[in-house]
């Protein structure tokens, strides 16, 4: 049985301002869901909402139907990587990969040219450098369900389709939730997709949705 991640009723707001409000999304184990939205739709405050990090005024986050209370992720069910740095400058990758659970050795397996930053700290990589390596680090932690905020941001072009031949090769195994402004990666990797605006989620279909609902212009 395919685990399934299901939220909703997730209701925040900032300074009497409503951000997220009568909201669904699901995602189950084998496939990737695309969330759009315009910037400064919440996307980034829904990921963090759903991952735990930000206090909602409400929300209701289900594995497999039964509700997810308190500190969920203390049993690692969710991996979320944020828009912000992971890793912390003082931290070396080494310990980055110990600390998440990660092996090392299937990495460099992956992207060889790992080897040579493992002994470093997050501060001597270049940024593409160690965003590439933070999304590698959640996409093969052991959590069954990962949260990519702005994965693609200051990767070189050979390193985003690295990148996405990565993640489509781990959505066999795991549930995926991919956001990032570089829309076409996201709706080329999508099984479905879901945009984000005036607070609630919208399924998607086809571009003609989006063009209906304000987020690109006539095609």
């Amino acid at each position: 049985m395919k685990n399934i991640l299901e939220f909703d009723s997730l209701d925040l707001s900032f300074d009497g301002r409503k951000i997220l409000s009568s909201t669904y999304m699901e995602c189950q184990q084998g496939e990737l869901v695309g969330l759009l939205g315009r910037n400064g739709s919440g996307k980034s405050s829904l990921m963090k909402v759903v991952f735990g990090m930000l206090q909602a005024d409400h929300k209701s986050v289900r594995i497999n139907g039964v509700s997810m209370h308190g500190d969920y992720n203390q049993k690692r069910i969710i991996a979320y990587l944020p828009q912000d740095k992971l890793i912390p400058s003082y931290v070396s990758l080494r310990t980055a990969f110990r600390l998440l659970k990660v092996d090392v050795d299937e990495i460099i397996s992956v992207v060889p040219e790992v080897k040579e930053f493992i002994n470093l700290k997050s501060y001597e990589l270049s940024g593409g450098s160690l965003r590439l390596i933070e999304a590698l680090l959640i996409l093969y932690s052991p959590a069954p369900f990962c949260i990519l905020d702005e994965p693609f941001t200051g990767l070189m072009p050979v390193h985003i389709e690295t990148l996405k031949n990565i993640i489509t090769q781990c959505k066999v195994r795991k549930g995926i939730i991919l956001s990032d402004h570089m829309h076409r990666h996201v709706t080329e990797l999508s099984d479905r997709l879901y945009l984000l605006s005036n607070g609630k989620t919208y399924e998607v279909k086809d571009e003609e949705r989006l063009v209906e609902l304000g987020y690109l212009h006539s095609l």
